[in-house]
């Protein structure tokens, strides 16, 4: 008996204790970084941006090249999961945006991997007369120069 009366006790203060850790873990607030992203108003041969699509994924790579193993940054939402919000052009004025110099340096601070989640990034797009707001994820460098296949390559 007295050995259930432990087991429950101790079971007791793991709970309470998950409680403590989970709301300390919910006051934590991620920095979010905007960015205005007007394509149009800048000339093809200047676009640091190049947009992809890959399956459900669409791509916009920041083509800096100083991303490890000389990458460039990727950005990207998932096209049927992401949500995306659109707001009047005085709405996007109230809205503290960050240069391209400023986004990169945030992007490089979010290399380590205990910092990938100390931002959210979001991406503004004119959208007619109103601005359209897009949550991005940061995507984590990798080697490109790695084979990731795990078929063997047959050499004639």
């Amino acid at each position: 008996m007295m050995r259930y009366l432990m087991i429950f006790g101790i079971y007791s203060l793991l709970f309470f204790n998950m409680q403590k850790v989970s709301a300390q873990i919910k006051k934590i607030k991620r920095d979010t970084v905007y960015y205005l992203l007007d394509t149009a108003s800048v000339s093809v041969k200047d676009r640091m941006f190049k947009i992809e699509r890959e399956e459900s994924a669409m791509m916009y790579l920041l083509q800096c090249k100083c991303y490890p193993y000389a990458t460039n940054i990727p950005f990207y939402f998932d096209i049927y999961k992401n949500k995306k919000e659109i707001i009047s052009r005085k709405e996007f004025k109230k809205i503290k945006t960050v240069s391209i110099v400023e986004l990169i340096v945030i992007a490089l601070k979010c290399l380590p991997p205990a910092n990938r989640t100390d931002y959210k990034f979001i991406f503004i797009e004119p959208d007619g007369k109103n601005m359209r707001l897009t949550d991005m994820v940061l995507g984590a460098p990798y080697n490109p120069r790695e084979v990731n296949s795990t078929e063997k390559i047959k050499i004639n």
